[in-house]
């Protein structure tokens, strides 16, 4: 499987972003926050994320959002299509790559579970 990330794989708009985060489902561990919600089942996942200004300066946020990209782009096989999530750092979480591709598949599967009990 290619381990591509296209801009088809990712969120991009403003609304979508609000709307994931408002209608979807939060699933979180001790490093990451996601939100996810079910989108059409024949499309693959999509990825959004959101690093606010308190995680730190310019340099640490680009930290964060390069090690949650590479984590997604090397694991997206493990999370199931028809998904869009967004992925955003938990409150005084401490970036380590280790944590962070643990943290995503992980979250994933959880968010997908809940996603079919609703």
């Amino acid at each position: 499987m290619k381990q591509t990330f296209s801009k088809s794989q990712r969120v991009v708009r403003g609304d979508d972003f609000t709307l994931i985060i408002r209608r979807g489902v939060c699933v979180a561990d001790g490093v990451l926050v996601m939100f996810a919600v079910a989108s059409d089942p024949d499309a693959g996942p999509r990825l959004g994320i959101t690093i606010p200004k308190k995680v730190g300066n310019a340099v640490c946020r680009n930290q964060w959002k390069r090690w949650i990209r590479e984590s997604y782009r090397t694991q997206q096989q493990s999370v199931p299509p028809g998904i869009d999530i967004i992925i955003r750092p938990k409150k005084d979480a401490k970036p380590t790559w280790a944590s962070i591709k643990k943290s995503v598949p992980k979250l994933a599967a959880k968010a997908a579970k809940k996603l079919a009990r609703i």
